[in-house]
């Protein structure tokens, strides 16, 4: 309509607001790219993400983030001390508003509260990729490559389901996307206001995580070099004065942000030595490696970024890069003045030095790259720059739609993998990963390590058995405990948690964080899900007589066959634990007890190995010469008729000697364990 495209709303703020808050508008209406599709994608996101909200669960670390935030607002509100150390690690700059709004609204319930939080994640995820759209229209000035741009972010698998429940990583990677928008006006605009509001971010981001201070870091460097090529007296006061107000703003911000700096500002040397080495210790499954961290081989990083990112995205910023360095080499004076060139190189140093540092530095990263996300945000930008290089490569109009084609169909791929997936997106494995056999994934990495997946098991229970209650126990009593909290209340309060109850559990439920070694097929299995062909959540009932005959007839078959033969060790009842019999078959290791009590089947476990040959013991294991098995009772074992029967799968080296056992509690609380080694050279020659 001609009156719609006489109206410049950009036209009227112009002229009747400040000059630093007319680039408000300047998404509504800009002059080189109508705004539209990119409001019409992000509402149709958030759409999608208010209908999918309640799909995913609660991990393991948001009721600790929560609590994180919970101190810091009541301390700034003078209602109790600052506890939680962990401030120091992680910024409260996100967690605290949450906490506002959630005392704001008066949400005391867990499942409401919850929900909040994921909604709000997600939306700031989205806000992310609104000014990943800014930004590569102002880089590229093209709707379509900016629309692009803006796909592409969202549309990674891992990020989306994180960008629900993930309270640390993803408001980090929105936040670097958002600083990069802000880090790129300050430039072009060259005001100490510009630099001001830049620094302000960028405070923010480096609360969130000590990380962000790289970013910190390049802008007074490029104002320097800004410095240097100044040639007069007012350019080399402005990049002085400039640069005074970022760092101004940025270390005033920090501070302002950060409640435990107000008592002790020298606080902030352990927060930046904690990038170098970070005070959590552990263990992974990497390449089908146990790895410790924090010594993580050097290609830990690139190889989870390689294996769990959308191909396209990686071909892409390869292309990307390759351009901006051909560039740069042709133009070395545009690299060092302020020009749109200088800023790809910004985002290729974001991309690349990073990990480099990570490296060399042997800083301590684990559950995959993670702490690395926003790694995405300077790698999104890089691909539209490989895809703008090969548009321009295609000179003919055949070519360049073929290009823009094989675009569309990417991010289609990329829309299907989320959908194929869901709500378990965070397991998303590229082509580069073996994905053949079910095995292949699960002996290799890391499948699903967040605990979310409980959510849908418990939903499977509460389903199958829609007026009881039921006693569930999980492998990490955290896990059930959270995804608990995120289901309606009636749901909740038929669903009792093994160590609330102090009684024999009726349920287990179970997902594949990493493999010991291979389980024989599990008894009184009633759900299991699987991606890629592997299991990564598996339902079982404990008690089989809250469950039909045939879930538990391969039980009593396995008994039956087990009591027929001779027992490889029969153990005496004593006070600790009944008599019971343990059978070997083959390499299957069957537990019997004939006569079963209720709170046996509450301990746990213990199973190891020594094998002939130290040397078949993984490196992780050498220096204690045994190869340990704890499991849980309900995971591995069933209870039936008075019976308690509990299977595993030796490993396939030979073995010198077996130590069975188990883990309980005593009357004050603390975990004992009684243990009984059998030699299996003697068991033979009898």
């Amino acid at each position: 309509m001609p009156f719609v495209r006489r109206w410049r709303l950009t036209r009227l703020l112009d002229a009747e607001l400040p000059r630093w808050w007319r680039s408000a508008a300047d998404f509504v209406a800009p002059r080189r790219a109508p705004a539209a599709p990119a409001l019409v994608v992000l509402v149709a996101f958030a759409a999608v993400g208010v209908a999918v909200l309640d799909d995913y669960g609660v991990p393991l670390d948001e009721p600790v983030e929560r609590g994180r935030g919970i101190n810091a607002v009541d301390y700034v509100l003078g209602d109790g001390a600052l506890t939680d150390h962990a401030h120091r690690h992680y910024g409260v700059s996100f967690e605290a508003p949450l906490i506002l709004v959630e005392r704001l609204l008066g949400l005391t319930d867990s499942r409401a509260v919850y929900l909040l939080r994921h909604l709000l994640t997600h939306l700031l995820f989205l806000t992310g990729g609104f000014f990943c759209w800014l930004l590569a229209r102002r880089l590229f000035g093209d709707r379509r490559l900016a629309l692009f741009a803006l796909l592409l972010y969202l549309l990674h698998p891992r990020l989306y389901a994180h960008s629900f429940f993930n309270p640390k990583d993803i408001p980090f990677l929105a936040a670097f996307m958002i600083a990069l928008w802000l880090v790129e006006r300050a430039f072009r605009r060259d005001t100490a206001a510009a630099f001001a509001l830049c620094g302000v971010g960028v405070g923010v981001l480096v609360d969130l995580r000590v990380m962000g201070v790289a970013l910190f870091a390049a802008v007074p460097g490029l104002r320097a070099l800004d410095l240097l090529q100044a040639r007069d007296g007012a350019g080399r006061r402005r990049a002085l004065v400039t640069a005074a107000a970022f760092v101004l703003a940025a270390a005033g911000t920090r501070y302002a942000v950060a409640p435990w700096l107000w008592s002790d500002p020298s606080a902030i040397v352990d927060a930046f030595a904690t990038l170098f080495r970070h005070p959590y210790h552990g263990r992974t499954l990497f390449q089908g490696e146990i790895v410790r961290w924090p010594s993580i081989p050097p290609h830990y990083l690139p190889t989870w970024m390689a294996v769990t990112t959308p191909p396209a995205a990686l071909l892409l910023a390869l292309a990307g890069a390759a351009a901006v360095v051909r560039r740069g080499v042709a133009r070395p004076r545009d690299v060092l003045r302020n020009t749109g060139l200088r800023f790809e190189w910004l985002l290729l140093a974001c991309l690349t030095l990073p990990p480099a540092g990570v490296v060399a530095l042997q800083t301590n990263i684990y559950d995959g790259w993670r702490q690395m996300y926003f790694l995405y945000a300077p790698l999104c930008l890089l691909a539209v720059c490989g895809l703008r290089g090969l548009l321009a490569a295609a000179g003919r109009p055949w070519a360049r739609r073929g290009t823009w084609v094989l675009a569309a169909a990417a991010l289609a791929g990329m829309a299907a993998d989320i959908v194929r997936l869901h709500p378990h997106q965070a397991a998303y494995f590229n082509f580069l990963v073996d994905r053949s056999t079910p095995e292949r994934l699960r002996m290799r990495y890391d499948v699903l390590y967040w605990g979310t997946e409980h959510r849908e098991g418990l939903e499977h229970l509460l389903a199958r058995h829609p007026d009881e209650t039921l006693t569930v126990d999980a492998a990490n009593d955290s896990w059930l405990r959270n995804n608990r909290a995120i289901l309606p209340a009636a749901a909740r309060d038929r669903i009792v948690r093994a160590g609330e109850a102090g009684r024999a559990v009726d349920f287990f439920v179970s997902t594949a964080r990493r493999p010991r070694v291979p389980s024989p097929p599990s008894l009184g299995v009633l759900y299991t899900r699987r991606i890629y062909g592997s299991t990564v959540l598996t339902v079982k009932a404990v008690d089989l007589s809250r469950v039909e005959e045939a879930a538990a007839a391969p039980a009593r078959a396995a008994y039956r066959a087990a009591a027929a033969g001779e027992p490889l060790f029969r153990s005496p009842a004593s006070d600790l634990h009944p008599a019971f019999d343990l059978h070997l078959d083959g390499r299957t290791l069957t537990w019997v007890s004939a006569s079963c009590r209720p709170e046996d089947t509450l301990q746990t476990f213990l199973l190891e190995v020594v094998p002939v040959d130290p040397d078949d013991l993984p490196a992780i294991r050498r220096e204690r010469g045994w190869l340990g098995r704890s499991f849980q009772f309900g995971q591995f074992g069933v209870r039936f008729d008075g019976r308690c029967l509990a299977r595993r799968i030796l490993p396939d080296f030979p073995i010198r000697a077996l130590r069975v056992g188990r883990w309980w509690r005593d009357e004050a609380g603390e975990w004992r364990r009684e243990a009984t080694t059998i030699d299996l050279a003697a068991v033979r020659r009898r």
